[in-house]
């Protein structure tokens, strides 16, 4: 007896690769491109690391010895203002796959919001 289409089936194995990596995701930008895709780039926001920030120091237990006072956090003295955004991944998307992400996202927030099933 011949196998029917919904009877058949395919194992998926996946794989990472070598560069796969997690990050935390603050936000997102993108559109779209001329060639028909979607950008999309995910970026970690944070406040700006200083270049240079001038600690006091106080002698160590030698002579011309010298420590960092640790009661002291420092002041810096060269740096940037505002936030920094680190654009951590971008993504190139065709149609077809921003939909699939679009559904499958439709799926999952109702699961963090409690009203739906695992």
């Amino acid at each position: 007896m011949a196998e029917e289409a919904s009877d058949r089936t395919v194992d998926i194995n996946y794989i990472k690769s070598a560069d796969f990596r997690e990050v935390a995701c603050d936000g997102v930008i993108g559109g779209p491109t001329p060639n028909q895709k979607l950008w999309v780039a995910f970026y970690t926001e944070r406040l700006p690391l200083p270049r240079i920030v001038r600690h006091k120091i106080v002698p160590g237990g030698q002579e011309d010895e010298f420590r960092i006072d640790a009661d002291s956090p420092g002041t810096p003295i060269d740096s940037q203002s505002g936030i920094v955004r680190n654009v951590e991944l971008g993504l190139y998307l065709s149609i077809s796959v921003a939909e699939q992400l679009h559904e499958w996202l439709g799926q999952q927030l109702p699961k963090l919001k409690g009203g739906g099933s695992t």
